[in-house]
């Protein structure tokens, strides 16, 4: 680093690079989100009833929108600057102190919870100021995220004052307002792109992003596995097929989602990308809660599964592959190739959101060999169809080339 870029402002929009590679400092922004995302799901695993479930949604929903912003900015934004670094490091010490104000937060004292959040959001609202201070092209781009982040801020604030009873319906308004900026935004967006000659388009380092955020709830869903089967005592071969089963759903949903993103880039539009984002919430919100009922299954290995429990987890995946049948359509399907995967992925992804349904709706008193069996069973269906699609193509190629 020379001293030219000690303290720059940061990139102009125009100047945004869709070829880059995710820098190491993006990767770590990225780890310190692990603390919260495991203090979210530890609760959800102690705590199964509607309401702390509802909780945690809610502050996952925060968390994820902070990660949202720190990255878009960083995208077309960052640069390697230590004012970049600084301020990602300002992000990462709020999103640690928010990891450890969360179990308060889940007894009701949200006070050091909002606090820290308000840091965040006021960071984002100076990055997104000091854009339009250097690139006065760009004020009115930033102008939607500025209102509806200075709003939100004041709500939060306000928060702080208030009693328990109004504090939640002051969160849920923040969050809404601030989910909002996007859509409200979208129009002008495009059409100031178009006045320009362009289209937004996502580069492939903006993907691998989500991509590595779905990773770190995905691996909350391993720790799950190995911390509920270390407490058990006595080990024995149905217990060690079930610990078996549990890793291999796990690895199954990693195949799910990165056989159908990995190198692949999303369809040109402001809209689509959105609609990224968006979803991935949805996606991630599921696979967090799978994740935490899996350690709850460990109590259950001589009783049946109870059937709330049991509801959660099928539901949950059924959500999780429902979104990425949306996601599939979002991918560019240029090529024959891609285009007739994501069919038939998708297609096999409805039918075992289907079958899950049904398994929801039917089951009863199944114990937690056979559910984790029926399970990985259904999502094995998309994952063998699309090795052999993927491979009927790979020896058509090979045979043209011969």
């Amino acid at each position: 680093m020379n001293k030219k870029t000690w303290w720059q402002p940061p990139q102009r929009f125009e100047d945004r690079q869709n070829d880059r590679k995710i820098s190491w400092l993006e990767l770590f922004y990225d780890l310190v989100y692990v603390a919260c995302i495991g203090q979210i799901t530890s609760h959800i695993a102690a705590h199964m009833d509607g309401k702390d479930i509802g909780y945690a949604i809610l502050f996952f929903v925060f968390i994820y929108w902070s990660w949202i912003n720190g990255t878009q900015y960083y995208e077309l934004h960052g640069n390697d600057t230590v004012r970049t670094r600084w301020f990602v490091f300002l992000q990462m010490l709020a999103i640690g102190a928010v990891a450890i104000s969360a179990p308060a937060a889940f007894r009701g004292n949200v006070f050091s919870f909002t606090v820290s959040f308000l840091v965040i959001q006021g960071v984002i609202i100076y990055l997104l100021a000091s854009v339009s201070f250097y690139d006065r092209s760009h004020i009115k781009l930033s102008a939607p995220f500025l209102l509806c982040y200075c709003v939100a801020f004041a709500i939060l604030f306000i928060s702080l004052f208030c009693p328990p009873a109004a504090v939640l319906p002051l969160y849920l308004l923040a969050i809404v307002i601030n989910m909002s900026a996007p859509v409200l935004s979208a129009r002008y967006f495009n059409k100031t792109l178009a006045s320009r000659g362009e289209q937004f388009s996502a580069s492939p380092a903006l993907v691998e992003r989500f991509g590595q955020f779905t990773i770190i709830v995905l691996a909350e869903s391993i720790l799950s596995i190995v911390s509920g089967f270390s407490m058990i005592n006595t080990r024995s071969l149905l217990v060690w097929c079930i610990f078996c089963l549990s890793i291999s759903i796990a690895f199954l949903l990693w195949s799910i989602y990165f056989d159908m993103t990995n190198e692949q880039e999303l369809k040109t539009g402001y809209r689509y990308y959105q609609f990224f984002v968006f979803v991935h919430l949805v996606l991630l919100g599921a696979l967090g809660v799978f994740g935490a009922c899996l350690k709850n299954l460990v109590g259950h290995f001589e009783t049946p599964v109870p059937p709330v429990l049991n509801r959660i987890i099928v539901i949950s995946l059924a959500i999780f592959l429902a979104a990425m049948c949306v996601i599939g359509r979002l991918i560019a399907d240029d090529d024959r190739q891609t285009r007739d995967y994501l069919k038939q992925v998708i297609q096999w992804n409805m039918v075992v959101v289907l079958l899950l349904i049904a398994v929801s709706i039917l089951s009863k008193d199944w114990s937690v060999f056979s559910l984790l069996l029926t399970i990985f069973v259904l999502l094995a269906i998309p994952v063998v169809v699309g090795i052999i699609t993927w491979l009927k193509y790979e020896d058509y190629s090979e045979n043209q080339g011969d």
